[in-house]
């Protein structure tokens, strides 16, 4: 019964996001503006005690009005990058080439040319789904691969699978994500391996602590240690918002050589960069995360009593 009531309700979905995602960026806009907001501000509170506190204790400098403010601002462009992602099901080429700016994107053939692959780092800023467009731009035999986390229902996992898909990108699960570049490795051509890598870690995984945004952060370092083990360069991608439904990202490098650097070095420096971007503009972090679940505290107790036992 649950797997039938899934089934409709994703294909009821698909269809409505069907329809929509042939409406003008304009009439999308209106929606997200007098329709989405509302509901997911207002009625439905996605969120907004998670956002609230998260915001709190990253501004403590910030009256209650600023950070009101920065919320109220953080909630309309939310309900922007859902209709963003919406108009990526039936998007052209040129439209999308017009609306996601990379201006410096030869960088990648720095390290490229040299024979060393690249791991691309960022955060959950702005329209991260929108640097799908990297793929086109990028010389012919270069695979642009990214990184996911498979969602738990099915049907959904598929239908956002299939947007990446039309952009010809490789999609690497999470878990298979050394094994993967090893494979791609193997073809002997040139690649990049995308990942949004500031999620907060499993609780088995609270390996490397620092601070972010005032607070104590446990920080995946997955990425870097598979740079540093396959001896990969290391980019970041900052993304800022020219205007609304409008972005420009540039490209840096963070780590030339991985094998030189140690794990925690490479998570610290991107951790770093991550932070110069939210601090520029805040409203365009995703600030619904549960960033900050884990406490260094509680996980110094666990890991003593998994070495105790």
């Amino acid at each position: 019964m649950n797997k039938t009531f899934s089934f409709i309700g994703f294909y009821f979905f698909y269809v409505v996001v069907w329809i929509l995602s042939w409406f003008p960026f304009s009439m999308l806009y209106a929606i997200s503006d007098v329709i989405v907001y509302p509901i997911v501000y207002y009625i439905i509170k996605y969120r907004v005690k998670v956002v609230r506190r998260n915001l709190l204790h990253s501004f403590p400098e910030k009256t209650t009005k600023e950070l009101r403010t920065l919320e109220i601002q953080f909630y309309h462009h939310l309900c922007d990058y859902a209709v963003e992602l919406i108009k990526l099901m039936h998007i052209s080429q040129k439209e999308l080439d017009k609306r996601m700016q990379l201006p410096n994107i030869d960088l990648f053939y720095d390290q490229l040319d040299k024979g060393r692959n690249v791991i691309l780092v960022m955060g959950h800023y702005a329209n991260w789904d929108w640097l799908n467009v990297l793929q086109r731009k990028l010389h012919s035999g270069t695979t642009m691969a990214v990184v996911y986390r498979p969602l738990k229902d099915t049907y959904f996992d598929r239908f956002f699978l299939r947007i990446r898909d039309q952009f010809n990108i490789y999609n690497i699960k999470k878990s298979s994500t050394l094994r993967e570049i090893i494979h791609l490795k193997q073809q002997q051509k040139p690649f990049i391996v995308a990942m949004v890598s500031d999620q907060s870690p499993s609780v088995n995984n609270l390996d490397y602590w620092t601070t972010f945004m005032h607070q104590d952060t446990a920080v995946l370092t997955g990425m870097s240690r598979i740079a540093k083990k396959m001896e990969y360069a290391v980019y970041y991608i900052d993304m800022q918002q020219v205007k609304r439904g409008y972005y420009t990202s540039t490209l840096s490098i963070l780590v030339e050589d991985a094998s030189k650097w140690t794990e925690e070095a490479i998570s610290e420096a991107f951790i770093r960069r991550v932070e110069e971007t939210v601090k520029r503009d805040p409203t365009l972090y995703l600030w619904t995360h549960k960033r900050w679940k884990h406490k260094r505290t509680s996980a110094g107790e666990r890991q003593q009593k998994t070495s105790l036992s």
